[in-house]
């Protein structure tokens, strides 16, 4: 590239506003995040969606071999792929954003690339690909029940965007610890595994006695995953799912991540 077609980029970059230069940077990392995420996995897309498919027909084999209650009319299938789906989508996105400056560490030397764009990108690329697939599931089971189960759009679509966005919160801080501590790299990828039993993912949290309740209560991904359960069936027994804590906790969850990050930004971009 010649001298006048760099001054000409950098003439044309500097005469976009802070936030359509954001736009475009993170553009180019979903592009680069997508490509990355479906070519390094055998088979393609349907490789990536492989992993919650599998659990899906795991789990719904095991319980409908035990014929269990799950509250309500809701159909097996559309009750895990509700809870595992959803919970992918935290869960992928915060352990990708560990490791999310050291897969862009290259392009981090470019100034416009910011630490949370890489963060920003990763959420929207694992949320796009597990809601096709959360789509994929529901419209064939939807398909052979000859029926439509869905009971409030609204709902549910918020909380799949509830979902992704704990996951980035949750994803920007665990980033930001594991570049202030290399070694909690080792220990954050065991945080999503231990919550998975603490967010009702397969089975009727409800179901167990009463003093385990606040076990899984206070968990927003509990109330995210029933509230989408009830989405689909408006018979859907669920005793504490609350929107307003969901929101209240994913709103304050939001606000720590971000001042967090703001007051480590310079630290991060000395990386």
């Amino acid at each position: 590239m010649s001298q006048a077609d760099r001054r000409s980029g950098r003439d044309g970059l500097n005469r976009l506003s802070g936030w359509q230069v954001q736009w475009r940077v993170v553009d180019a990392l979903v592009y680069r995040e997508l490509r990355t995420r479906v070519s390094d996995v055998r088979g393609g897309f349907l490789g990536v969606l492989i992993q919650p498919l599998g659990l899906i027909a795991i789990w719904t084999t095991f319980l409908t071999s035990i014929n269990v209650n799950r509250g309500g009319s809701l159909n097996t299938v559309l009750f895990l792929t509700s809870g595992i789906v959803l919970f992918t989508i935290f869960s992928q996105i915060t352990n990708r954003s560990i490791n999310a400056m050291d897969a862009n560490e290259a392009l981090l030397f470019y100034k416009p690339v910011k630490p949370i764009d890489t963060v920003i990108a990763r959420t929207i690329c694992e949320t796009g690909l597990y809601t096709c697939c959360l789509i994929v599931v529901c419209t064939g089971t939807w398909i052979a029940l000859d029926q439509i189960v869905l009971s409030d759009l609204g709902i549910f679509f918020l909380t799949i965007i509830l979902a992704a966005a704990i996951g980035f919160s949750t994803g920007l801080i665990f980033m930001i610890a594991g570049f202030l501590s290399p070694g909690f790299k080792q220990v954050g990828v065991w945080i999503p595994r231990i919550l998975w039993f603490l967010s009702g993912v397969p089975f009727r949290y409800w179901a167990f006695p009463a003093w385990t309740r606040p076990f899984f209560i206070w968990n927003p991904l509990t109330h995210i995953i029933e509230l989408n359960r009830k989405s689909m069936s408006d018979d859907y027994f669920t005793p504490d799912a609350n929107l307003n804590y969901a929101l209240i906790c994913t709103v304050l969850l939001t606000t720590f991540s971000l001042w967090v990050y703001s007051n480590n930004e310079r630290k991060l971009l000395t990386y």
